[in-house]
């Protein structure tokens, strides 16, 4: 009985550390639907103008912890990521900051001579 529970708590947790893993396949210029295809549909969207913020959170990454996972958009694109943890929350919903749009990452505006 004890073997088939620990087999079961393992089965658990080694599901709730996937979407996290996946989060590091995410990077710059990706488009929006390519993060998506990768994680899934985001659990908290932001936006502000073009400025999108989709949030992701992933339970179980340590006792008491979430991982919260941000993926920063500008016009549809990935210009960075970035995680944040919260203690004892729980369940994820209801939990998901909002966003500081000061802490965006930079865009990178290319100019060129014509």
């Amino acid at each position: 009985m004890n073997k088939i529970l620990i087999l079961i708590l393992l089965i658990l947790f080694s599901g709730c550390a996937t979407k996290n893993k996946a989060f590091f396949n995410i990077n710059a210029g990706d488009s929006k639907a390519s993060v998506i295809d990768k994680l899934g549909y985001p659990e908290d969207r932001q936006f502000n103008g073009k400025h999108e913020a989709i949030q992701y959170c992933t339970t179980g990454t340590s006792f008491g912890v979430s991982t919260f996972d941000v993926v920063w958009l500008y016009d549809g694109k990935v210009t960075g990521v970035n995680s944040y943890n919260l203690h004892g929350a729980g369940m994820c919903s209801g939990h998901f900051e909002s966003v500081k749009w000061e802490d965006a990452p930079n865009q990178t505006i290319e100019v060129r001579q014509r």
